[in-house]
């Protein structure tokens, strides 16, 4: 167990492979290249106090199966328990069940409840709260996003009140990590119709304020039942603040002035001027999350639009001239700086543990991209609407990056920017072209499946084909690995040839933090939790 009074480097595991990802720590006025040795900070566990982070938008959502952004994930994860908790080496940790097994075909899995675990109502977590809160996860009218994202469930039993039954339809390893992720958090059942705007949950924090348009304020549950070093109920600080900047640099300069603690995503651009300041430390990692250009094959058709125009994406020539238009060295290079590597269009970087070595990788061809657009009939001059948005770093970067990189081929891009915080709701699965921002997701079947599985809740692009829809569910399904590797080798090379979604890289995620805070650290997955961090001042 780490001593809380460190904060070292992280060692990133995906699997069985070791991937030494560093240097992931750099105290401020270090220059990266030569920042590979490892900061410590030793000290004392203290009590009490304020972190406050700075997020590109409010917390528009509080109810944690319906989240849209992950700016809610902030405060979601904090208000509520999940079953489990997904370390940084992708495993799974307890935390509102206590122990797990499962039946030798891993079909059959059993969890333990704490029974320390109570809401903030004074009312005990069991089991059937569980059962609830999974059932609603698998509704998919009431979680769109999640139904599918927390493993092949086929029935959920109540075993008593403090052990739960979870039955699947195949065999399946991975879910105690899914059951850690975005969506499977415990509610209580009787404040679902409040929950959006007074949530009850065990976490280790509660709500104290809310405002959609503003600050988020949690506060100190004083009756959380994990335990910290000090032997004491966490978290150790008595309030959490949420504080939506839109600016990339006003955050940088809230963080100098003092006035908030922690930037969680760190623009890119900022990155150098950042690591000049000694007072800021700047942790780092490669993740599983890439920014996709979204190629919507069913978008919305409003009064008055022409709906084979607005399905043009429908065409997989043009898909494939688009996809062949992007540098993706050159897309790097220009929205994220260079922190990152490149991508083939699916959504498994080499590095990951069911990365294929001997994949192709995908080059720009503006030639080949010519070609293909004539051929679907597509006359140079043609003009397409992207939409884009400031809010996540890289994201207008890259819009900006495939306009210049489409003259070339000879089409135009007019790119629409919409402010971050109605882009989820107003744009993401509407419009027939844009740029997005995903954060890796916790199992490899979660980073495939929901995106391009023609029921999955996360296919931006509509897209089905009921071919890679049975590659993936049998890869889902196959405890042998090689044979798995293989079955998802395949699923990924379909993918990257549909197109649907041009992935030219794989970000690197960096916060920057004050040198005043202890225990909290960069996440692989981009999470944040602050439940064990602690204030020197």
């Amino acid at each position: 167990m780490k001593k809380p009074g460190k904060r070292v480097a992280i060692i990133l595991f995906i699997g069985v492979i070791l991937l030494a990802v560093g240097p992931v720590l750099f105290a401020g006025g270090q220059d990266e290249s030569s920042s590979a040795e490892t900061v410590v900070f030793d000290g004392e566990i203290r009590r009490g106090g304020t972190i406050s982070v700075a997020v590109a938008s409010p917390v528009m959502q509080l109810d944690p199966h319906k989240v849209k952004s992950e700016v809610a994930y902030n405060a979601t994860f904090h208000i509520f328990n999940a079953l489990t908790r997904i370390t940084s080496d992708f495993g799974a940790e307890p935390e509102l069940a206590d122990s797990w097994n499962h039946s030798a075909d891993a079909k059959t899995w059993t969890f333990y409840i704490n029974q320390n675990a109570y809401f903030t109502n004074g009312r005990q977590v069991k089991a059937e709260d569980v059962k609830f809160s999974l059932e609603r996860v698998l509704d998919k009218d009431v979680s769109p996003r999640g139904y599918n994202s927390i493993g092949p469930i086929s029935s959920i039993e109540v075993k008593d009140d403090f052990t739960v039954v979870i039955n699947l339809t195949k065999t399946y390893l991975d879910l105690p990590v899914d059951l850690g992720g975005v969506y499977p958090r415990i509610v209580a059942k009787e404040n679902v119709d409040q929950i959006d705007t007074n949530p009850i949950g065990s976490g280790p924090f509660k709500i104290k304020s809310w405002d959609p348009t503003g600050v988020t304020v949690l506060e100190r549950n004083n009756n959380y039942f994990i335990k910290g070093e000090d032997g004491e109920s966490l978290p150790y600080i008595d309030e959490y603040r949420i504080v939506p900047i839109k600016e990339n640099m006003s955050q940088l300069a809230a963080l100098k002035s003092g006035n908030i603690d922690l930037v969680y995503r760190v623009s890119y651009d900022l990155l150098s001027q950042a690591l000049l300041d000694k007072k800021i430390v700047i942790q780092g990692t490669p993740t599983l999350g890439y920014q996709p250009i979204v190629l919507n094959l069913d978008p919305e058709i409003y009064d008055g639009q022409d709906a084979e125009e607005r399905r043009i994406f429908r065409n997989e020539k043009i898909r494939q001239a688009f996809s062949y238009i992007v540098d993706r060295k050159a897309a790097l290079q220009i929205a994220l700086s260079g922190y990152g590597i490149v991508g083939n269009d699916h959504t498994i970087p080499p590095f990951h543990m069911y990365g294929n070595p001997d994949e192709k990788q995908k080059t720009q061809d503006i030639e080949l991209a010519k070609k293909l657009l004539a051929e679907a009939g597509v006359a140079p001059g043609t003009h397409f609407k992207m939409y884009t948005s400031p809010g996540r770093p890289g994201m207008m970067e890259l819009a900006v990056a495939f306009k210049q990189m489409a003259k070339g081929a000879g089409i135009e891009i007019d790119i629409e920017v919409v402010d971050i915080s109605r882009y989820w709701a107003d744009i993401e699965f509407k419009e027939p072209l844009m740029t997005s921002n995903w954060g890796g997701r916790q199992t490899v079947s979660a980073c495939i499946m929901p995106y391009y599985h023609s029921e999955g809740g996360k296919n931006e692009s509509h897209y089905g084909d009921p071919a890679l829809d049975k590659v993936l569910e049998a890869a889902e399904g196959e405890a042998d690995f090689d044979k798995r590797k293989a079955l998802y080798w395949e699923a990924m090379e379909m993918v990257s040839e549909a197109s649907v979604t041009i992935i030219p890289y794989f970000k690197n995620h960096y916060m920057a933090l004050s040198q005043g805070i202890r225990g909290v650290d960069v996440h692989p997955l981009t999470y944040l939790f602050v439940d064990k961090g602690w204030l020197i001042k």
